[in-house]
């Protein structure tokens, strides 16, 4: 066989091993889109600039804490989404008085995952700090980083003020509330 056929031969059985590839390839998962910052709040645009300097420098590591701590900060300062269980006088809100925690664990190795792991952080930064010094020491290149924040649950306050009244009874089996002044779930 000749040198054009030989090549030819090779080109073929990598596209065969593409569309191979393709066809057991799982599908994307489409994500929400990012937290968009709120008009007139400077830590908000400072936040939002964070993301776009890290768009534009092709860091997709910082870009996704930016739209973290731009999230974060929305819950924070800018409203206070909640989701109300049926048939509970509850809801969950974020625990003001709890920092978030971070953390990273070294998911690369030759036959099984490392497992070293930087423990809670209080920040990004410091996450950030471990993974380039585990990287340095062993060559190791990924990471799983993990997220965690702290939830706790209110009574719902009736439009008179009482904790744990409802505003609406009804339902199968016993009492359901709904916080007012939230948009209904579609």
């Amino acid at each position: 066989m000749d040198r054009e056929g030989r090549l030819s031969a090779a080109v073929r059985a990598a596209n065969d091993r593409s569309f191979a590839d393709a066809s057991t390839a799982r599908a994307l998962v489409a994500l929400p889109p990012p937290p968009e910052p709120v008009a007139g709040c400077a830590a908000c645009a400072q936040l939002a600039a964070l993301r776009s300097h890290a768009r534009a420098v092709g860091d997709g590591s910082a870009e996704t804490d930016a739209d973290v701590l731009l999230a974060r900060h929305r819950r924070q300062a800018h409203e206070r989404t909640r989701r109300v269980f049926r048939y509970v006088p509850f809801v969950i809100a974020q625990d003001p008085s709890a920092l978030p925690e971070y953390e990273a664990r070294c998911v690369s190795g030759d036959e099984a995952d490392c497992g070293a792991s930087s423990g809670p952080c209080r920040g990004p930064e410091e996450v950030e700090e471990w993974q380039r010094g585990h990287t340095r020491e062993t060559r190791h290149l990924r990471y799983r980083r993990l997220f965690a924040d702290y939830a706790v649950l209110e009574p719902v306050m009736s439009r008179t003020g009482s904790a744990g009244a409802t505003d609406r009874t009804g339902g199968p089996g016993g009492t359901w509330a709904e916080v007012p002044d939230t948009p209904p779930r579609t």
